[in-house]
């Protein structure tokens, strides 16, 4: 379930994302521009939550908003991605 099924070139995500069975995977951490670590899990919904889950470092990040479309995938949870991680985006 938390294996990417259909290859990183399918570009379910970002370059480096893969999709598993319901969610989405970072397969190939070194392809992507993500502070987020290789077998990432994260998924967001329409009304605006978003979730990460990091096996190997025991990390979950859950961020329920009442956004539409900025609270899955847009500044907001980056931000908040980017807060957990001490990443900057130039």
């Amino acid at each position: 379930m938390v294996g990417d099924q259909f290859g990183v070139l399918t570009q379910t995500q970002a370059p480096g994302w893969g999709f598993g069975y319901g969610w989405a995977v970072l397969a190939e951490a070194n392809q992507s521009d993500s502070p987020l670590g290789q077998g990432t899990l994260q998924w967001g919904g329409v009304c605006g939550h978003s979730w990460l889950l990091h096996p190997v470092s025991k990390l979950t990040v859950v961020s329920l908003t009442n956004t539409a479309f900025e609270g899955i995938s847009e500044a907001f949870s980056l931000a908040v991605r980017n807060a957990v991680y001490g990443h900057t985006e130039p």
